[in-house]
This record gives structure tokens, C-alpha cells and sequence, in this order.
């Protein structure tokens, strides 16, 4: 048949072709659009751990899973959440990821880690820290079983850089958090090591104390000795310990009578005292001790201790600027701690600018053996002291940085235990060559350290 238009006849045949090949094209596309559709709905089936809560106790419950995730990892990303956010049935387990709660961009960067951007719903309410904290555990550790994640970056749309929702700070997380229950806080605890000198060791004891409470704490765990076995305590044990009170900023360190029986040499009572006064005076508020027996004042202790007066940290010689403590590191047992260097002053040090300039130039250079994580050749780019708040901040500009997060870690807390010595300073908030968020190992820096 032959149909003839303005233009002339045209063949029957050749509109048939024409037509032909039209359907042939969208037949490719509808099969590709299915195809895509079938793929997002089915998936690849990927084995995943996904966290939950324990309804009784808010710990964190893992549950291995085989789901069926896409290959886009934003995806993947949502197809995690929605998981998330029905926990299963009759297990006892509830969540922490509310509706609403999305995910806008995820990107696996090279080394493994997943930077994800999360958005929340409009009229999403306030969560608390425990209900914020819970969510982003759930997210992060359920994150880390994905194929190819190494760690995971959370941040979420219209949000602070480090901050999650409110209240939880964000960094590059490397492991799984185990649980979400009350860890503790830290406290440090100063013991001797084997050249007399004292050596800080982390202890954790629970939130949530009275300052008396707190200070008891630490004297008990000061008392009942270190964890590495190289160091000592020099007190004596725990059963000579009635109480510790702390009133304005003196801390009262009440003993039994049986301690006026006890007879040290002359190095380990003056050891004993400072161990003590150094870890009591690390508390918040504290710049006093007080020795008691029986709760009433007595001359003398551990033999030869004069314990009529107050004691202060390093016989009060930081506060008259006649002495300079800093922070290197010593190898114990195998692991690196801070160990104090007290560095006596020909002149005393005036203004703090002054023994902040010369404790970061003394961090650089450790004492033989020693080592620093802060090198050589440091310098200040900026500080200014808050100082109602007692909050030094401080830009430093340093190379070589370390090389992984716990280094990273070690090496800021040289600087808070050195600068936190000095008068006045009881927080550090430090920025490093310009960041003020997360050194490039992924330690998060963007909070204060206080003391």
C-alpha cells in the first residue's frame, strides 16, 4: 500500500521499518527502567551486623543479618536505616532512629572510609544526649559492617562540622562501641616509677559523683595501685583510708590511726605526699590537700610529713612562676605514658604568655630517653586565655604530625596536662595547622580538654 502526502509517496514498507525500530527502543528503555527498578527493589544480598537497643537496659544489642542492599551507597545507607528503624519483633530490642531520619549523601572515600550526610525531618523533637548518643551507635557500628568500610564520618544536614544532632560530637569512627551504658569519667592518678620520677596513669571511675565522692575515687584507686606492674604506689593500702571531703578548693584526706604507726624512709614519705597532692590537685576545683587522722589535723605523717599546714601542688612553685612542668612520654610495660618534668626557673616566669611560649618550646625537647610527640620547632599562631571560664585556646603550627589517631591522642594530651598546669588554665581548646575540628589521623579535637 502506498499513502501520498505533500511530500510525495512514501513506502509502506519503509514505515514499517521506521516503526519497528521505534519499538525496538523502547522496549531497550523499558527494559532497562525495569530492570533498574528490579535491581533497586531486590538488591544484592549482603551479609550486615545491624545494632539495636535493649529495651531493659539501653545496651547495645548486635544481630547478624543477610540483607538485600543496593549498589549505590547512599542506598545502601538508607536501606540500613530503614532496617534500623524496626527493630525485630519479640526479641526485647527497640531503636533510637526515629522517622524521618534519612540519608542525603554517602561517599567511600579512599582508605575505606564512609562520610555519610544525614538529614532529619522538620519536626523532628529535641532528642537528650542518652537517646542522641544511642542513635548515632547505632548508625555508626551497623555503618562499619558494609563491604569495604574501614570507618565511618556521620554528619547531618544544617548541623555544626563535629556535631551530630545536638548534643553527641562526631568524629572518624575506626571500631565498633561495644556499649552505650555509663563508661566513667578519668581520672589521673600519679605513680613513681623505677627513677623516682611520677608517671600518669588513666583510670576511669564512675560520672555522675559529689566532688567529695570524686575525690575519694581517685585517692582509693591511688591506694589500691597501678596497673602497670613497673610502677608503684607509694601510700599505703586502701584499710588505712577513712574518707576524703572537699570544701571550697581543699581537699581533706581523712586516715586512720593506725597510719601514725607506719615509719618510711625519708624518699618515700615525700613521694607518698606527692603522689597524692599531684592526683588530688588534677581534680576540677581542687588546688589544696589537707592530712588528717582520725579526722582532726595532725603535725606530722608518714614519719616525718609536716601535715599542720595545707599541701599545694609542687609546693606552690607553678603559681609563683618559679618552676615549669611538662609532659613527655616513657615507655612502661610496653605502653608510652606521660611522665612530669619539673623544670626549675633561674627567673621567676612572669605573665602567662611567658610559660606558655617556653612550655610548648620544652615540649619539643624531652628529657633524655624521653620522646614528645610534639616536635621540635612547634610554634604559636595564636592564644587567648577565656579567662572566666579558665579556657585556653590556642592555634599551633607543627610538623611532623603523628601518624595514626592514638598518637594523635597522646599527643594532645601532652599539651592539655602542660598547659593545664600553668595558673589559671583549667581547658585547652586547640586548633592544629588550621583545623579545628579533626587531626588528619581522625582524632577529634573540636571540644575542650579540661582538667
Amino acid at each position: 500500500m502506498t499513502i501520498r502526502t505533500r511530500q510525495g509517496r512514501i513506502s509502506g514498507r519503509r514505515r514499517s521499518r521506521d516503526g519497528g525500530l521505534l519499538i525496538l527502543i523502547l522496549a531497550l528503555v523499558l527494559a532497562v527502567v525495569v530492570g533498574s527498578s528490579f535491581h533497586k527493589a531486590g538488591g544484592l544480598s549482603t551479609p550486615v551486623i545491624l545494632c539495636y537497643l535493649d529495651a531493659s537496659t539501653g545496651e547495645l544489642v548486635s544481630s547478624s543479618s543477610v540483607a538485600k542492599l543496593p549498589t549505590r551507597r547512599v542506598e545502601q545507607v538508607a536501606g540500613i536505616i530503614d532496617l534500623l528503624r524496626t527493630p525485630p519483633a519479640d526479641q526485647g530490642l527497640t531503636t533510637a532512629v526515629p522517622a524521618g531520619f534519612t540519608a542525603h549523601r554517602a561517599t567511600l572515600l579512599p582508605g575505606g572510609i564512609l562520610h555519610v550526610v544525614l538529614g532529619a525531618a522538620r519536626d523532628q523533637p529535641p532528642m537528650g544526649f542518652a537517646e542522641e548518643n544511642a542513635l548515632y551507635w547505632q548508625l555508626v557500628d551497623s555503618l562499619l559492617s558494609l563491604p569495604g568500610v574501614g570507618s565511618v564520618e556521620l554528619s547531618v544536614d544544617g548541623r555544626p562540622t563535629g556535631t551530630f544532632l545536638s548534643f553527641v560530637k562526631t568524629q572518624r569512627e575506626l571500631s565498633a562501641n561495644e556499649t552505650i551504658l555509663d563508661k566513667g569519667q578519668p581520672v589521673d592518678l600519679y605513680f613513681v616509677a623505677s627513677d623516682g620520677r611520677y608517671v600518669v596513669e588513666r583510670r576511669t571511675v564512675p560520672t555522675g559523683l559529689t566532688r567529695s565522692q570524686l575525690a575519694f575515687q581517685a585517692t582509693r584507686a591511688l591506694m589500691e595501685g597501678p596497673t602497670h606492674r613497673s610502677l608503684v604506689s607509694p601510700l599505703p593500702g586502701t584499710d588505712v583510708l577513712r574518707g576524703v571531703t572537699v570544701s571550697g578548693r581543699t581537699a581533706s584526706v581523712d586516715f586512720e590511726e593506725s597510719v601514725l604507726k607506719l615509719n618510711m624512709g625519708a624518699q618515700d614519705e615525700e613521694q607518698a605526699k606527692d603522689s597524692l597532692v599531684l592526683t588530688l590537685t588534677r581534680l576540677a576545683g581542687v588546688s589544696r590537700v589537707r592530712l588528717l587522722v582520725g579526722g582532726h589535723s595532725v603535725q606530722d605523717l608518714f614519719g616525718h610529713v609536716d601535715a599542720e599546714d595545707p599541701l599545694f601542688r609542687l609546693d606552690g612553685r607553678l603559681e609563683a612562676g618559679t618552676a615549669l612542668a611538662v609532659y613527655s612520654l616513657t615507655e612502661v610495660d610496653g605502653d608510652r605514658l606521660p611522665v612530669l618534668t619539673v623544670y626549675p626557673q633561674m627567673q621567676a616566669l612572669t605573665g602567662l604568655n611567658a610559660s606558655i611560649l617556653k612550655s610548648i618550646a620544652q615540649l619539643g625537647n624531652p628529657p633524655e630517653g624521653d620522646s614528645s610527640l610534639v616536635p621540635q620547632g612547634t610554634h604559636i599562631t595564636a592564644m587567648d586565655l577565656q579567662a572566666n571560664l579558665g579556657i585556653l585556646h590556642l592555634s599551633l603550627a607543627m610538623t611532623p604530625l603523628p601518624q595514626d589517631q592514638a598518637a594523635e591522642a597522646l599527643m594532645v594530651e601532652q599539651l592539655w596536662l602542660t598547659l593545664t598546669e600553668l595558673p589559671s588554665v583549667t581547658s585547652l581548646q586547640v586548633g592544629i595547622n588550621g583545623s579545628v575540628t579533626f587531626l588528619p589521623g581522625g582524632y577529634y579535637i573540636g571540644k575542650p580538654f579540661s582538667r
